[in-house]
């Protein structure tokens, strides 16, 4: 303790971000402060008994800092830093998601529409944002059902000779080969425009004319036609309830918490519209309500999230103002963070409380499940702590051309996809699976990275490494970690039994099999164990990510 305060005695009194580690160096928690010295003490004072504050400061073996310029650069490096260590004591988004949006690109001469996660100003005309994949892929599907707008990518527009299959099923009018004018289509566009705008009255009236002329003409197909998007848009506005007058779009956030495990709900209101209700939990922290609010913030809506003119908060801190600006170049138009104190906006503050309060037991309920799952693991596998971070590796090949190594990162049982990485094999063209799973090893962990740029020397190592396969690509990874210095990193090998293991099913024991360093046969779980099932997910979806490439590349070869 003595060593610890000398060290935050050396702190300075500046603005900047400050880190606590553990034995092995890694980062637990990352903090931002006006005044880095003071803010640091105040932990060791024991005046905060919450316990995650007690458990953070009895794990902290080491303190670092960085200094700031501002109060504000300080915040974008405390968020940077927790994307980049995800810090056990931080709040990490559980539910965090990237809303979709559907593209429509109005400056080609026969606009496409496209489901996308990126929005950029290009020119192109953007809604959204939808809450999932399949709800936009929908809207995409009615919009080719009805109004028949091309869904194929430029480059193939540019490059068709004949419609494609669409234009058979009548998905399509063909602009690329002039089945169809190109002033013909924009009336397309036009009213595929409308409907996604949510403009329905006008659409209503352009679609019942148009069905009035066709039945006059005895085009029953085509009065069809519009009858059915007709009928579409009468499902639409029964879906779609107004919330709010004059068309507002704003965020009401609302949150719950007990004992430092936080649950947030979020509630988007687009065009007066009540979009989705979104719940995120945030799990134990070592953060105040303040904190928790502020980081949220700039966790959600500095990624790919749409951010809407106005957020509505229970609370503001001191850093209220530095987040506003932050957020305002982030979106390079007006943002306001605002605290209601009556009316409309703070019944959607309350509303999205109460959700909050009632999502938080079952959450921390099934929190307390999985670190019971973690324990376990921890304890079979005689882990120094739990295996909270596990990565696994995967060599999938087609008889040994277009080899992958496929890494997947799971964080507390959750997918972590920005730390996923496929490796495209260069060293060999034939197949050695020992000889491919070594190269992505040394590619994952070596020292070399930097000389070579891979992206995954941001990456820190994980509490558990588990490779797929048995024996042989065990041996492998602990020769790699041995000549990289990383010994002490964890690792086990998770393999498919054999045909004679098929009856150990009768017995209550698993087929699949764990490999571990120092032991000569497998270790045995019982059937259903839940700490099994974890690591054979982990290692399906290392499989299910290197297939999906394979597949990809397969698509790619055969449509050029």
């Amino acid at each position: 303790m003595k060593k610890m305060q000398e060290t935050i005695d050396a702190f300075p009194n500046t603005p900047g971000v400050y880190l606590f580690k553990d034995k092995k160096g890694a980062v637990l928690y990352v903090g931002k402060a006006k005044d880095l010295k003071k803010r640091v003490k105040s932990y060791f004072l024991g005046q905060d008994e919450r316990a995650s504050v007690v458990f953070l400061v009895k794990r902290t073996c080491s303190l670092d800092y960085i200094m700031t310029d501002s109060e504000k650069e300080a915040l974008l490096l405390e968020n940077t830093l927790i994307k980049k260590y995800r810090p056990r004591y931080n709040i990490h988004l559980k539910d965090d998601k990237t809303y979709i949006s559907i593209r429509m690109n109005v400056q080609h001469e026969a606009p496409g529409v496209f489901v996308t996660r990126r929005v950029v100003k290009d020119g192109s005309f953007y809604f959204g944002p939808y809450v999932s994949s399949q709800a936009a892929r929908e809207a995409v599907e009615q919009i080719t059902r009805f109004f028949r707008i091309r869904t194929c990518k430029d480059n193939e527009y540019a490059n068709r000779v004949r419609p494609c299959l669409k234009y058979d099923i009548g998905r399509c009018t063909a602009p690329c080969v002039k089945y169809v004018s190109l002033q013909h289509y924009a009336e397309q566009v036009e009213e595929a425009s409308l409907f996604l705008k949510g403009r329905s009255k006008k659409l209503l009236h352009v679609l019942e004319e148009k069905m009035k002329r066709a039945s006059e003409k005895m085009d029953y197909e085509l009065a069809a036609r519009y009858r059915d998007a007709l009928r579409l848009l009468d499902d639409v506005q029964e879906k779609q309830k107004v919330v709010a007058q004059h068309g507002e779009s704003f965020d009401a956030i609302g949150f719950a918490n007990d004992e430092g495990f936080f649950v947030l709900c979020v509630m988007m209101i687009r065009k007066g519209i009540l979009l989705d209700t979104a719940i995120f939990q945030l799990g134990e922290t070592s953060s105040n309500a303040e904190e928790v609010v502020h980081t949220f913030l700039l966790q959600r809506y500095l990624g790919n999230t749409e951010m809407p003119p106005e957020i509505y908060l229970p609370l503001l801190g001191e850093d209220a103002e530095n987040i506003q600006d932050i957020l305002i170049a982030k979106r390079k138009q007006n943002v306001k963070l605002l605290v209601p104190q009556r009316g409309l906006k703070k019944s959607f503050i309350e509303l999205a409380e109460k959700n909050a309060q009632q999502q938080l037991p079952q959450k921390m309920k099934e929190e307390k499940s999985f670190e019971e799952v973690l324990f376990q693991l921890q304890q079979k596998l005689h882990l120094s702590d739990l295996p909270e971070t596990i990565e696994c590796v995967d060599i999938s090949h087609l008889q040994g051309k277009d080899a992958y190594g496929s890494l997947v990162c799971f964080r507390r049982g959750k997918p972590a996809k920005e730390a996923y990485r496929l490796f495209t094999i260069k060293s060999l063209s034939t197949p050695d699976d020992y000889a491919m799973m070594y190269e992505v090893l040394m590619r994952r962990f070596g020292s070399f990275q930097l000389e070579r740029g891979e992206k995954n020397i941001h990456l820190p190592p994980p509490d558990l490494l588990l490779v797929d396969g048995g024996k042989g690509q065990l041996a492998i990874a602990m020769r790699v970690l041995e000549e990289l210095g990383l010994s002490s990193l964890p690792v086990c090998a998770l393999a498919k039994g054999s045909e004679e293991d098929r009856g150990n099913r009768a017995k209550g024991k698993m087929d699949d099999r764990v490999f571990v360093p120092g032991r000569k046969n497998h270790l045995t779980f019982k059937r259903g164990s839940k700490e099994l099932l974890y690591l054979m997910r982990i290692r399906d979806e290392a499989h299910r990510f290197g297939i999906t490439a394979h597949r990809k590349k397969r698509q790619k070869i055969f449509r050029n």
